[in-house]
């Protein structure tokens, strides 16, 4: 172990007592006991040195000297040469002969205090020796607010070696200290305070905690920081300690109600997704995830193991995430993975399982109700009714064999195991973990398995070079199933299948909407069978990620390092579908087809970096420069071929195929390199300034336009530090900060926008048709494209009070995109379907953002409560180079419903609808619905929807349809709490939304009684009718001539306001002198959790939460889940 203590600033020789903090009370003791032994000369007058060193640094003697010995020395490297050579011969030698020796014809002298020695000039010792003069003993006790006695507290003579530490009960003496002289005491998480003796001889002395997180150091991007020095807007991620406590697949689960800012939309049970990370709202049309880093690396891979995770900060900012480029217009998430430390190996073993059920789930009709829905409709249209919902005819029909949703849903386990050991010796250090994790999702034929495996190692070369890898290989087999499509989604087909039919016929063969000989199957609508549908394709998707880095430290002089770290990011996607023949009633095929797909993307970076770190008094610099090279190639195939012989496992392969149907195939490159500078200053700890700059240049874009400049500044004033705060106890830290930042983007571009190559077509032509390969311009090119830039603007404040009870962190922020990239609409005289990707418009986001943290570190009870706020704005200011007046998305349900349309003055993504105004009760109130003596919705009856005629044109159409706000919530915000008393542990987070809206087209598929004869939800039952006139949902009817389902309208718009039990865990930790019987030195936790526990929400949908825009077509419910585990360590 390398015991020199090495002071480099200053000729004052500070005692080292402070860098050997004590953790625990027994350690605190034994060290008490060596300190004692400090005045005394025992070791130092028996101990014997024999060394023989020729041509050797004084740093290597003296390191020698440890090594062969228990004495260890301290110097100031500004007045001891430790570079010079030396010859050293002796045997058997008390250590001053030795000493004699290496510092002959030098003014080099030294002190021996027992087993440390001092070395420095004879000058500075001299001047040293002269202030032991008038001297005298100062006794006293240590105790914290709460007058709990303090053990183990160092207490040095400030200027001076001279030092003592504090006994079990916190008191302590001290001999020969000068009158005038100045005490400094210290102990791990405290305050450190100074005392002027001014002659007292007793004193009584309070410590206070240090504010919890200000001496924090966190990553920044190509860097770190003390969390106190930064000055743009930036947020660590608390709680990770937890992490393997809970039932979480990814990283991004673990934000959700974590950070203000920073919103995070699950994905449903779908064991093959993970949650959507948005920072600051959607401030483009363009995709909106931020970009993660991981171990200083940009990262593209697959899902993390979230064991491997040390520590998480998110970049908000431009301020702070500019440094990362045109990679970061969204935020930046920064993780920095565990590593080994030196000392003795140390083994981990996580493991969790669990079970999962979908928190809500749809309820169709019976057959007995799906008749008796379809008969009220068809009565109340005047129409005849079906023989397949009449009993007599359809025997079969009026019998319930199987509710379709239950089964599809299951009862989804899941288990995790992880395992870890990091050690070192003293230049290695090493970590190593492997994850294995296996997760069934809450629809049958659902999976998701992953294998995780990290090595990482450093090594010290030298003392100024150290090299390191680390490598990260992950491989997942997962299969999903299709949700999203209200055609063929797996929940919709479960809702359209009628209750009548079973899962299996009487050979066991899959059943179809009726027996295959029945003449009614055709009034049970086109569906598939739900559970053929996710058991009888055979769906393979193995995935392959492969992170690897390797880097090398230089220390070049005392401030200045050079580093040096290359990547590689390797990903083979392999996808097999085959998807048998359909035999049954329904939506039969007698072919069979096999798409089948393979990619791989390589890419590599690298990052050479040179940072410079000085302080000169109170003026501390730091100074980092930085040369990034990546490039990325892709490769892509797709194949669907159809008409297979046989359909065994053996038999599904291309070669197999009687026919080749298309053949898909992509190949790109991507290259990137940028130029980064970035200064960074604080004068007394008080004021504080960053500032960088960035270039850019990028293949996406045309020569001209390839490269751009981004530069950004922060500034922050620390009021605390400031003499005119120092009486004002209650405030521990108070600081003000603002930034300015830009960011350029061109993540959405195509990678050959500016020349967009032709694309393969295989018609399907002629007199005995046949598919025809050919070519044709699917795109028009556009080399004056540039990129999308965006400018942010923030303001905050972060406080801590209250002796570091109470943190407070709020900021303002605006950010404006412009020169957003969208597909104009093609040029009509060129014969291009589409137009060319431009620079259209501009976006504005702005919001607010709260955290308010309090703790209570009482030794028999801890806890801690926290709550964080936010509420985001957004308008899309104008559309300027844009071939139209608005945005028309394409977002659509069943081709019919366009319920979004973004335009100049407001939000991103609006919903654009006719205003329904409830439902008509008697044909008095239709007939009152005029405009200039005409009904404005002639074909109404009571029980339809009433709409406004916005426009008083006298009729409904798309002319009346105005803004209704849009998906994004008013504000969100999360509650946390987390206790802790006699090995017991609780924490819960509550996690909500206020104001958000949600488009539930789920209605449109399953109350809407004339879109074919599906099956339908059960809570049409409570449709109005003359007896239940209350009713928000229309009369059942079978052609819809109220265009009551048609008509784009605020009925199908809730409210997806929503409180949310996140998470909630018991924890038990047992108590050492237990464990330590198993295996000295281990720990064990045990704990029980429950994730989504539950949801209060007036949402008439499975969940609020649907992501995306908010348009929800049966989307896949949330997992409840339930689990427990263990954390075994030694």
């Amino acid at each position: 172990m390398k015991k020199i203590l090495n002071f480099w600033k200053g000729n004052c020789l500070p005692f080292s007592i402070q860098s050997r903090r004590v953790m625990r009370i027994t350690f605190i003791l034994i060290f008490a006991t060596v300190f004692s032994l400090q005045a005394s000369d025992i070791y130092s007058q028996n101990a014997r040195i024999s060394i023989k060193e020729k041509s050797s640094s004084v740093r290597d003697v003296l390191k020698a000297i440890e090594d062969k010995s228990e004495f260890y020395f301290a110097y100031n490297n500004e007045l001891v040469d430790v570079e010079r050579q030396v010859d050293v011969k002796v045997e058997d030698e008390k250590i001053s002969s030795v000493l004699d020796q290496i510092f002959q014809g030098t003014d080099i002298s030294y002190t021996i205090l027992d087993r440390q020695i001092i070395l420095s000039s004879a000058e500075a010792m001299d001047g040293l020796n002269k202030e032991v003069q008038d001297k005298y003993t100062v006794t006293g006790k240590i105790v914290d607010i709460n007058g709990q006695s303090l053990p183990g507290v160092s207490i040095v003579v400030k200027g001076s070696m001279l030092g003592t530490i504090t006994d079990i009960d916190g008191n302590f003496v001290f001999k020969d200290v000068l009158k005038n002289g100045t005490l400094v005491f210290s102990f791990i998480g405290m305050k450190t305070k100074e005392i002027v003796l001014a002659g007292e001889s007793k004193l009584d002395v309070i410590l206070v905690e240090e504010a919890f997180g200000l001496s924090e150091v966190v990553a920044i991007g190509y860097g770190s920081a003390k969390k106190s020095d930064l000055s743009s807007s930036i947020a660590t991620v608390t709680g990770l300690d937890k992490i393997n406590s809970r039932a979480i697949t990814s990283p991004s689960d673990f934000l959700q109600g974590n950070t203000a800012g920073v919103t995070v939309i699950q994905q449903g049970g779908d064991p093959t997704k993970t949650a959507k990370v948005v920072i600051r709202g959607v401030g483009s049309v363009n995709d909106e995830s931020p970009l993660w880093v991981v171990d200083g690396m940009p990262y593209y891979g697959g899902a993390l193991n979230p064991n491997d995770i040390e520590s998480m900060v998110i970049l908000k900012d431009a301020a702070s995430a500019s440094i990362y480029g045109a990679q970061a217009a969204s935020g930046v998430i920064v993780i920095t993975t565990k590593s080994g430390k030196s000392g003795k190996p140390k083994i981990s073993f996580d493991f969790f399982t669990g079970v999962q059920q979908a928190m809500n789930k749809p309820t169709p009709l019976n057959a007995e109700q799906q008749s008796w829905a379809y008969n009220t409709a068809t009565d109340n249209v005047g129409a005849s009714r079906l023989p397949a919902h009449d009993a007599v005819q359809n025997p079969f029909g009026a019998v319930t064999r199987t509710n379709w949703i239950d089964a599809i849903f299951r009862k989804a386990y899941v288990k995790n195991a992880n395992f870890s050991i990091s050690g070192g010796g003293e230049k290695v250090r090493y970590m190593s973990s492997f994850n294995y994790q296996d997760k069934d999702g809450l629809l049958i034929g659902t999976n998701s398995k992953r294998f995780a495996f990290r090595m990482k190692t450093e090594y010290d070369i030298t003392d100024n070079i150290k090299i390191g890898e680390n490598i990260f290989l992950a491989r997942t087999e997962a299969v999903g199933a299709n949700t999203s499509s209200s055609y063929s989604g797996a929940i919709i087909n479960a809702m359209y299948m009628p209750s009548s039919a079973p899962v299996y016929d009487a050979e066991g063969n899959y059943h179809g909407v009726a027996p295959a000989e029945s003449k009614f199957a055709g009034a049970y609508g086109d569906v598939f069978n739900p559970v053929a549908m996710l058991n009888r394709p055979t769906v393979t998707n193995p995935i392959t990620n492969l992170n690897a880095n390797v880097y090398l430290d230089y220390k070049i002089i005392q401030g200045l390092k050079f580093r040096s770290s290359f990547s590689v990011d390797l990903r083979d996607d392999d996808y097999k579908k085959f998807t048998p023949k359909i035999p049954e009633s329904g939506r039969r095929t007698d072919m069979n087809y096999l798409d089948q797909s393979w990619s791989n993307r390589n890419k590599w970076i690298w990052d050479n970096q040179i940072n410079y770190e000085k302080s000169y008094g109170k003026h501390n610099l730091n100074l980092t420069a930085v040369y990034s090279a990546q490039h990325t190639d892709y490769e892509y195939n797709d194949v669907n071929a159809q008409d297979f012989s046989r359909e065994e496992d053996w038999y599904q392969y291309l070669k197999n195929a009687g026919e080749i149907i298309e053949w898909d195939s992509d190949v790109y490159e991507d290259a990137l390199t940028s130029a980064i500078g970035r200064f960074r200053y604080n004068f007394d700890n008080r004021y504080f300034f960053s500032a960088s700059i960035r270039n850019d240049r990028s293949s996406r874009l045309a020569k001209e336009n390839n490269d751009d400049m981004f530069s950004s500044f922060s500034a922050a004033w620390r009021l605390s530090e400031e003499g005119f705060m120092k009486d004002i106890d209650w405030i521990t830290s108070l600081k003000l900060r603002g930034s300015w930042g830009q960011i350029g983007n061109i993540q959405s571009v195509n990678y050959y926008a500016y020349n967009v190559p032709m694309s393969s077509h295989r018609p399907y032509l002629g007199e005995s048709p046949s598919y025809l390969p050919g070519y044709y311009v699917a795109q028009q090119s556009n080399r004056n494209l540039k990129w999308e830039k965006s400018e942010t603007y923030d303001f905050g404040i972060d406080a801590t009070l209250f002796n570091g009870r109470l943190d407070l962190v709020a900021d303002y922020f605006e950010k404006t995109t412009k020169d957003m990239i969208l597909t104009n609409a093609a040029n009509p005289h060129t014969g291009v379907g589409d137009g060319p990707t431009s620079n259209v418009g501009s976006v504005k986001n702005w919001g607010y953002e709260m955290s308010v943290n309090y703790r209570n570190n009482d030794k028999k009870l801890k806890y801690s409560i926290g709550a964080n706020f936010s509420t985001i704005k957004n308008e899309l200011l104008d559309l300027d180079g844009y071939t139209s007046d608005y945005i028309y998305h394409d977002d659509n349900v069943r081709s019919s419903l366009f319920p979004y349309r973004s335009e100049a003055g407001q939000p991103l993504y609006s919903y654009h609808l006719v205003q329904c105004e409830g439902l008509f009760k008697t044909q008095a109130e239709i007939d009152a619905h005029q405009s200039n003596g005409n009904l404005i919705q002639p074909n109404a009856k009571p029980g339809d929807l009433k709409f406004k005629d916005a426009n008083n044109d006298g009729k409904i159409s798309d002319d009346d349809r105005v803004f209704h706000g849009n998906a994004f919530p008013t504000f969100t915000y999360a509650i946390n709490l987390n206790l802790e008393y006699k090995g017991f542990d609780l924490s819960c987070i509550l996690q909500g939304v206020e104001g958000g809206k949600v488009f539930n087209a789920y209605k449109y598929s399953t109350y809407n009684m004339s879109e074919q004869t599906y099956n339908r939800d059960n809570r049409i039952l409570g449709a109005w009718s003359v007896d239940n006139p209350n009713s928000n949902i229309p009369r059942l009817q079978t052609t819809d001539d109220n265009r009551n389902f048609a008509t784009n309208s605020t009925w199908y718009l809730e409210d997806a306001s929503y409180l949310r039990m996140k998470n909630i865990t018991l924890g038990y930790s047992f108590p050492h002198k237990i464990i330590d019987k198993v295996v000295k030195g281990s720990s064990l936790r045990i704990y029980f959790t429950a994730e989504n526990l539950f949801t209060i929400t007036d949402y008439s949908g499975m969940d609020p939460e649907v992501g995306g825009i908010g348009l929800d077509v049966g989307s896949y419910p949330v997992a409840r889940t339930i689990s427990t585990g263990l954390s075994f360590a030694f």
